[in-house]
């Protein structure tokens, strides 16, 4: 379920993103409208007092949207006539000139619908900061000749953190960023990443199709943590159908754990179980261990433990948690296939360390078996009603996979008790057939 709620956030993330920006693409276009800016940039020569009234136009239109730092607009040669806050650090912004290429895409725009976007990228209008600026052109108040520009500055420091922060609810453990095709950081909620660093992310996500999202357990920063993302889809026509193409993705991590060196087989692992004297009406319990854990499964269940090293691994599509087949010698003496899963990726969301040193634990389920793949074999151990305890959040409404928990040698000992039923729900078709003659090992 985390999983899913980490695609879901970056999905959340990424539609807040395209839905602001569609807004400024909308504003952009309008403001181009006001007649009085159409008149004054159609007149062979703009006077002080006009200028003045487009100032004030400009002023009052910024201060009704704090989500720009300026507006100006500028005439067909690409001066910039007049801004709100212009000053600009020991400068003003009137009277100095956009980028060519930005004027030459200004200048191709036919209609009151189109509009043009400069890259993220540090920008002089917004103290060299990486932002995205708006145009749209203006047009005579008859015809459709472009007789100038106006650009809107968007302030995508506050805003883009104000996204971020909101769509993870300010978790501790969560990390947002934006980011685009290449990996370079458009925003994030870490420090230690600006904007325009390299966020490291597997390649395959960086070409994730617009619109959908993945997910997938990762280490990040020395921790296991949960990766969620999803890539932009636009909204409207914005991005889709206005022929304005600026993919972003969204990417979210949960950490979920502090990365720690594989534990030897010592502690839990090696520390013999006591039996209690005299007392003979417990369950009988097969232990194992997992990264030096101690986990139980009902003796009744378990039939054989074979050596990992006798697993075949199979080149078909499945699940992350099935590993691969065993051979098993069923009662009537024939040999039979059954799947074997992956006990500690089941358990942490960690695929184990496959170097054939492991145990498969054979269990059979009504006239079913499948292997379960751990660390080692600890041993079989009685132990009575007294010493097993279910776990707090396990009920017949709640079911988990650690239904009990087993308070060995006077409870100095924790061993984890696995309910068998709820693995097998969690597990791919585990009693499906396995056709050795459509399949290569």
């Amino acid at each position: 379920s985390r999983l899913k709620d980490a695609e879901f956030v970056s999905h959340l993330l990424v539609d807040l993103l395209d839905r602001n920006l569609y807004e400024r693409s909308d504003d952009c276009r309008w403001w181009a409208l006001t007649p009085e800016l159409r008149t004054a940039l159609a007149s062979a020569k703009i006077d002080a007092s006009t200028l003045n009234r487009i100032t004030d136009i400009l002023e009052y239109i910024n201060a009704l949207y704090t989500v720009y730092t300026r507006i100006f607009v500028y005439d067909s040669t690409g001066h910039i006539i007049a801004s709100s806050n212009p000053a600009n650090e020991d400068s003003t912004i009137v009277g100095s000139k956009i980028d060519d290429i930005t004027l030459s895409q200004v200048m191709l725009l036919q209609t009151d619908q189109q509009y043009y976007v400069t890259p993220f990228q540090p920008n002089i209008l917004y103290d060299d900061a990486p932002t995205y600026v708006y145009h749209a052109a203006i047009m005579m108040p008859e015809g459709e000749k472009v007789v100038g520009g106006i650009g809107i500055v968007f302030n995508s420091t506050p805003e883009f953190q104000a996204m971020l922060r909101g769509g993870i609810a300010e978790k501790e453990t969560v990390k947002a960023y934006y980011i685009d095709r290449n990996a370079k950081i458009i925003a994030s909620t870490d420090a230690t990443r600006p904007a325009g660093s390299i966020l490291d992310l597997d390649a395959d996500l960086l070409t994730l199709p617009n619109g959908k999202s993945a997910s997938r357990i990762v280490t990040h920063d020395g921790h296991y943590s949960i990766m969620g993302c999803s890539a932009s889809h636009g909204y409207r026509e914005f991005k889709v159908t206005d022929g304005y193409i600026e993919d972003v993705i969204a990417v979210v991590f949960d950490s979920f754990g502090e990365i720690r060196n594989r534990p030897a087989l010592g502690s839990n692992a090696t520390v013999p179980i006591e039996t209690e004297s005299g007392k003979s009406d417990g369950v009988e319990f097969a232990t194992f261990s997992i990264n030096g854990g101690l986990f139980a499964i009902e003796a009744a269940y378990v039939t054989e433990a074979l050596a990992a090293s006798e697993v075949s691994p199979v080149s078909i599509g499945s699940s992350s948690e099935r590993v691969g087949i065993l051979s098993i010698q069923n009662e009537s003496e024939n040999k039979t296939y059954a799947w074997v899963f992956d006990l500690g990726y089941l358990l942490s969301g960690v695929p184990s360390i496959q170097d054939n040193s492991g145990q498969v634990v054979v269990i059979k389920y009504g006239q079913h078996k499948i292997g379960l793949l751990v660390e080692a074999l600890h041993t079989v151990a009685e132990f009575t009603d007294s010493q097993i305890n279910v776990t707090p959040i396990s009920s017949e409404k709640n079911s988990v996979l650690i239904k009990q928990i087993i308070k060995a040698n006077g409870g100095k000992l924790l061993i984890q008790g696995i309910d068998i039923a709820y693995l097998l729900k969690m597990l791919s078709n585990p009693f499906a057939e396995f056709d050795l003659d459509k399949h290569v090992a």
